[in-house]
């Protein structure tokens, strides 16, 4: 399983080209395998506030499209464990709370996290691809 961040995931579903060309290797390499792309809830809930603030707009209606993602991807809950490794995360993480519990959800499942975020990038603080 691999683990998408959240401008990673809208890329997958919207606008492929602006993923990088390590990213594409790496989900063409999971879907021949079979392997499950995995989102964070937090990510519905990122992408549901964007659309709402007229800051993301959606070819579809935002329910149908989170609809969507919730078939493509797994979507992976917030529990206790990810609670612990977002709280635990140090300088230099970015201090956004859906960056640490994006990161916090790919800590505690053991995930490669696969984001475009420079700031969370060089925090070396799981692992990542781009």
């Amino acid at each position: 399983m691999i683990l998408l961040d959240t401008h990673a995931a809208l890329w997958v579903e919207m606008a492929p080209e602006k993923l990088s060309r390590k990213a594409k290797a790496r989900l063409l390499a999971a879907e021949t395998a079979g392997e499950t792309l995995a989102i964070s809830c937090m990510t519905l809930w990122e992408i549901a506030g964007k659309h709402m603030r007229n800051q993301l707009e959606l070819a579809v209606p935002c329910e149908q499209f989170l609809s969507e993602l919730e078939k493509d991807f797994e979507v992976l809950a917030i529990d206790k464990q990810v609670a612990l490794f977002a709280a635990r995360l140090s300088d230099p993480f970015p201090h956004d709370p859906m960056d640490r519990l994006i990161a916090g959800t790919a800590l505690a499942n053991g995930l490669t996290l696969i984001t475009a975020d420079g700031k969370i990038r060089k925090a070396n603080a799981c692992k990542t691809i781009w």
